[in-house]
C-alpha cells in the first residue's frame, strides 16, 4: 500500500473501530489480505464478514443486491475491492446504505485504471470507477472523503508484466514520477479510497 494511502486507510480504520460493530463486505474469512494489519485495531469490536460464497467462512452469506439484514442494523462497513465484481454496483451501494445506521460510516475501495482481475469460477470483473461515479454512489452521504490511489504513473505500473512481484520498486518509482508531474491533480488513478458517513 502506498505511503499516503496507508495514512488515509490507517485513519479510516481507527475511525471505524470507534463504532464497535463492523461488517466486512466480501471479506469471507475475517481479517484476510490487507485487513490482517488492522486486526488489533478492531480487537474490541464485534467484527463480522459477509460474502456470497459460504465456502469462504463468512459469518453472513447472501447476495449483496439483497443483503439479508434489517434496515439500519450495521454501525460501520468495510467494502474493499468488491463493487467492481458485482452485477449492479449502484443497487449494491443502495443495499449498503440501507443496512447502515444513520450516522454510521463506510469505507470503500474501488479500482479505476486497473487490469482485469476476475477469478474464473468464483467471480467476474465488470466495472471501473471514476470521480463522477463516486459522486453518484455517495450522494446520500455526508463528510465524504475521497483519496486517489496514486496518479497516472502508478496506474500505468499495474500493467507492467509480473507487476505483483515488482511492487517494491514500482510503487516508489511511480510515486516519484506522479509527484514530479503532479498527476494526482488529474483524473487518472489506479483506484479510489472513500470514507463517508450516512446522513
Amino acid at each position: 500500500m502506498e505511503r499516503i494511502n496507508k495514512e488515509f486507510v490507517d485513519r479510516s480504520m481507527r475511525e471505524l473501530s470507534k463504532y464497535g460493530q463492523i461488517l466486512d463486505i466480501g471479506g469471507g474469512e475475517p481479517f484476510g489480505k490487507w485487513l490482517r494489519t488492522y486486526k488489533d485495531v478492531f480487537s474490541s469490536c464485534v467484527f463480522k464478514t459477509f460474502d456470497y460464497d459460504a465456502s469462504t467462512g463468512a459469518d453472513i452469506v447472501g447476495d449483496i443486491h439483497a443483503i439479508p439484514l434489517p434496515d439500519s442494523s450495521v454501525s460501520a462497513i468495510i467494502c474493499s475491492s468488491v463493487l467492481e465484481h458485482v452485477r449492479d454496483p449502484l443497487k449494491a451501494m443502495a443495499e449498503l446504505t440501507r443496512i447502515l445506521k444513520p450516522g454510521g460510516s463506510i469505507f470503500v475501495y474501488v479500482p479505476s485504471i486497473y487490469p482485469y482481475h476476475a477469478r474464473p469460477g468464483h467471480y467476474p470483473d465488470y466495472w471501473r470507477f471514476f470521480d463522477d461515479t463516486l459522486r453518484e454512489m455517495f450522494k446520500e452521504y455526508e463528510h465524504v472523503q475521497i483519496e486517489k490511489r496514486g496518479g497516472y504513473f502508478l496506474a500505468l505500473s499495474f500493467f507492467v508484466p509480473q507487476q505483483h512481484r515488482l511492487r517494491w520498486i514500482l510503487n516508489p518509482f511511480a510515486r516519484i514520477l506522479d509527484k514530479i508531474f503532479s498527476t494526482q491533480k488529474r483524473n487518472t488513478t489506479a483506484g479510489y479510497y472513500v470514507y463517508a458517513t450516512r446522513s
